[in-house]
Parts: structure tokens; sequence; C-alpha cells
């Protein structure tokens, strides 16, 4: 749980430095890294992005952030691969879950949905936020961290 809100008081602190830092630009979606790109447009169709920003600071190592009018607001690294993917308004489409994870879920936690996504930057250990609050963390290769 405790890493759960730290995820959320980071999103808060750099929604807060997005108003106020100079390193974060608005960028028209074209700019987004094409990987990202293609994520938005395949897992998102019906969605329309409201807004992309880069962040050029040194800490954030030129990550982009995507919000969708369908409150879901995705973050990516330089390369476009996802780093947290917030889908509390709706959930994350099961199919963006990794295969391993998502039979986890199935098996477990069978009537929940995902709600939130994050992926450690050093190790690529992923955390999951459920609809009904249970938070779990599984290593990058996708194995539950009991």
């Amino acid at each position: 749980m405790k890493k759960f809100f730290l995820i959320i008081t980071a999103m808060a602190m750099m929604t807060s430095m997005a108003l106020a830092d100079d390193n974060i630009v608005e960028i028209p979606f074209k700019k987004v890294p094409d990987l990202a790109q293609r994520m938005v447009t395949s897992y998102f169709p019906q969605a329309q992005v409201v807004k992309a920003t880069k962040n050029k600071s040194k800490d954030m190592k030129n990550r982009t952030c995507v919000v969708l009018d369908n409150g879901t607001t995705i973050d990516f690294d330089k390369d476009g691969n996802w780093m947290i993917v917030d889908c509390r308004e709706s959930s994350v489409p099961s199919r963006m879950v990794p295969g391993k994870i998502l039979m986890c879920l199935n098996e477990n936690y069978p009537d929940t949905q995902v709600v939130l996504m994050s992926r450690e930057i050093k190790n690529g250990d992923i955390t999951i936020l459920l609809n009904n609050g249970t938070e779990l963390h599984f290593t990058n290769d996708h194995k539950l961290i009991k």
C-alpha cells in the first residue's frame, strides 16, 4: 500500500510540476514517440487525446504524458514504453495487461478490474491497483511477489 501512495504522490507532484515547470512543454500528439502513439490508438481507439506533454528535465529523462478524454493518463519513457497507466475512471484494457499477470488476476481476483499499472524504472517490476483497492506487485518477469 505504501508503494501505491508513493505512486499517487509522485503523479500529483508531476501534475503540479507541469503547471510550474519550464521543462514541461505541451506537444502535438504526432510528436509523441511512435510506440506510444500506436499503444494509445490500439488500446484506447474510442478516446481522444486531450493533451500531450514532454518533460525535458534530467530527472524525468524525456518522459511523455498523454491525457485522454475518458480520464485516462499514460506516462511513457523516452522510447514510448508505458511507465504508468492510470484508468481510475474506467479500467485498463485487459489485453494491455501482461499475459501472466492477467492469468494470475483472472484466477485469484476474477471479479476485479485493473485501474492503475505502474512499472519501476530500475528493475521493471509492475504494480497493479485493482478496483477493489487491492495492490499487487509483480516481478519484471510477471511473477506475483507475496
